[in-house]
């Protein structure tokens, strides 16, 4: 009888070393009486656990340490207590191994582990390196890559890397993910070209690896010391990472290398033809070296391959978007809303399209909805806030974002608040809160953005000196924005620094030709130095980039007028009437133009239009009164107007 529990212990043990373990536990249970040498006891402990006994391991580790009291044993049950998530029982067990036998190098690499996996990295980095120091050459390799992951996890990628470095220094000793390891640390370090060196070493030998029939599991075991559940874990963290094709993508879009990125990614996704991931990473490719209908199919594929992932979606969303398609954007999000009606996310979304396509009320009621699923995230105020300033409800949009402050205060939401506030004419609140965004984030103070708003802020509380200060830092700060001379040219009008006003006019169309809102008001400079020649010119460049412009037909007018020019100057006036029916200005203007013609009834009926323009809370008393204080037209004319506009009045202006 025990010849034969031999002889299923000799058959068990042959298929164990085939990595059959399903026969080999098979016969080995029959043979389990006859394993008497430690060895052997290590071995058959190991192969319960590779084939999924691990509980069972553990117990039988217990009897061998019970009789044999060795390190080797406290070592082999602290190494499957670790795969169990044991992570403590494991240290216990190699402080104890480490007690009975300090030389051996295994017990510290594995406490080494173990402290690494409870992330108590400086007790690993310690006991890894004294693992190192009693090594050699046919172990030391895998003891620098568990030291260069502690480094790398804790975040320390400089010295990972040195560690990384060590273990590849004998290419016929390295494995695929060494490789990997190091170009990781190396693009964190900022060090991308060298990252895809290293990387495409990694990649050729991970292809050696899975050409091999077992899967390259010859291979490993010939450079390394690790077991078969070892391989299994590196092997599956290449699948994971698409066979290191997904990362060397990443690598050339940060050196701007499109072309490789999309040839990297294509040969993952013939590896790995159903990972939503690559498509979704080569949309992104596509779509950044302007290859849009690709990204549009891979986007679409993905869509369709995992319809309630919304990614797909938001990402094909934007891609319209760049393009101006709103209303495509709108249609595509609302079948993610019709999938997932009660996500934040796609409320969000969908709310936000309304609000792009100005539908306001629609963007309010999805906002609603949102509010009531999650009212504690302050973007989903933020976003109430900007639609109520599209409808111009700014006391609403002022208490959504305050609301937003409460959850979350940052500098974006107080530079926001300090914007509504301005808008609704309290200027020193508004400065208040951008002093907050700067509590918030000091460095926000020299920001272009914080320089400009403070600069519109002085300007309504004309405080001008302050105003050109700031824009002039908002400029320094960014001295390519055209914005910032325009801003800084109106101080200069306002305090008659004319000249000033024009050098910075100048600039700024130098930075932007089609900027018309440069020339509209370096033609109000010209046309206030009396320049009118200039003037007229900076006007009629305006109507060439904006057609149809009301304030330019107005100025127009004004020139032509000036330069005597009456018929030019009434079909100006004419055209701003057709635009803005109710601009009282242009009668005025007309109505001098028609007395200096002797068109006294045509002076007469535009003298009354300008009456009944000029305010439309005006009193009909003050209007006349308004008449009467006209100058340039002789008393009986604008008695007449008087009389014409009473009689317009009735009872109201004997009322009144």
């Amino acid at each position: 009888m025990k010849l034969m529990k031999r002889i299923w212990f000799r058959i068990g043990n042959h298929y164990r070393k085939k990595r059959d373990f399903e026969q080999a536990l098979k016969y080995m249970r029959k043979g389990e009486s006859a394993i008497t040498s430690f060895n052997d006891k290590l071995h058959y402990a190991e192969l319960l656990h590779n084939s999924g006994h691990s509980e069972e391991a553990v117990a039988y580790l217990g009897r061998v340490i019970d009789t044999s009291g060795s390190h080797r044993a406290y070592e082999r049950r602290a190494h499957i207590l670790r795969e169990l998530n044991r992570e403590r029982e494991a240290i216990e067990d190699l402080n104890e191994a480490i007690r009975l036998n300090a030389d051996n190098y295994m017990n510290w690499y594995t406490r080494g582990i173990a402290h690494k996996d409870l992330n108590q990295y400086d007790e690993a980095i310690r006991d890894l390196k004294e693992s190192i120091k009693r090594e050699d050459d046919s172990t030391v390799i895998s003891t620098y890559y568990e030291l260069g992951m502690t480094f790398y996890e804790s975040g320390n990628p400089a010295e990972a890397a040195h560690y990384f470095r060590l273990s590849i220094q004998q290419p016929e000793r390295a494995i695929p993910m060494y490789y990997y390891m190091l170009s990781v640390s190396l693009d964190l370090m900022d060090h991308v070209q060298e990252a895809v060196g290293v990387l495409q070493e990694g990649i050729q030998l991970a292809d050696r690896y899975e050409a091999e029939a077992d899967g390259g599991y010859a291979l490993f075991a010939g450079s390394t010391n690790y077991s078969y559940g070892a391989f299994q874990t590196f092997q599956r963290q290449v699948r994971e990472a698409y066979s290191f094709r997904k990362s060397m993508a990443d690598l050339y879009v940060q050196l701007g290398d499109m072309g490789q990125a999309e040839h990297y990614l294509s040969e993952a996704i013939e590896r790995y033809p159903d990972s939503y991931e690559l498509y979704l990473k080569r949309a992104e490719v596509f779509n950044r070296s302007g290859n849009k209908h690709a990204a549009q199919a891979d986007l679409e594929w993905a869509i369709e391959t995992a319809p309630d992932d919304y990614r797909a979606y938001f990402d094909l969303a934007r891609i319209y978007r760049e393009d101006g398609l709103e209303e495509q954007a709108y249609e595509l999000i609302s079948k993610l809303y019709a999938r997932q009606p009660e996500s934040p996310l796609a409320c969000y979304w969908m709310a936000d399209c309304y609000y792009r396509l100005g539908r306001q009320e629609e963007a309010l009621a999805i906002n609603d909805k949102l509010l009531k699923l999650e009212n504690d995230d302050a973007p989903n105020y933020v976003q109430r806030a900007d639609i109520y300033m599209e409808m111009n409800d700014l006391p609403s949009a002022e208490q959504a974002l305050k609301e937003a402050a409460a959850l979350q205060d940052g500098t974006e939401i107080r530079n926001k608040l300090s914007y509504v506030l301005y808008l609704q004419g309290r200027n020193e609140e508004a400065l208040l809160e951008l002093q907050e965004a700067v509590k918030q984030e000091e460095s926000f103070s020299e920001h272009p953005t914080y320089l400009a708003a403070s600069g519109h802020i002085y300007k309504e509380m004309g405080m001008w000196d302050l105003a050109i200060d700031a824009y002039s830092q908002a400029i320094q700060a960014h001295p390519s924005n055209p914005r910032f001379y325009e801003f800084r040219a109106v101080c200069f009008v306002e305090t008659g620094q004319l000249e000033r006003g024009l050098a910075d006019c100048a600039q700024g169309l130098s930075l932007n030709p089609g900027q018309g809102s440069l020339y509209s008001l370096r033609s109000g400079i010209y046309y206030t130095m009396a320049d009118y020649a200039r003037a007229k010119e900076d006007t009629l460049q305006v109507l060439e980039l904006s057609p149809g412009h009301p304030g330019a037909y107005f100025r127009l007018g004004q020139i032509y007028y000036k330069d005597q020019d009456e018929d030019a100057a009434l079909a100006a006036f004419d055209e701003v009437l057709k635009l803005v029916p109710e601009h009282a200005d242009s009668y005025l203007y007309k109505a001098h133009i028609y007395y200096g013609q002797f068109e006294h009834e045509d002076a007469i009926q535009a003298i009354v239009n300008w009456s009944l323009h000029l305010q439309k809370k005006m009193s009909p008393a003050d209007k006349i009164q308004a008449i009467e204080g006209l100058e340039g037209f002789e008393e009986g004319l604008l008695d007449k107007a008087v009389e014409r506009l009473t009689g317009m009045y009735g009872h109201q202006l004997y009322l009144s």
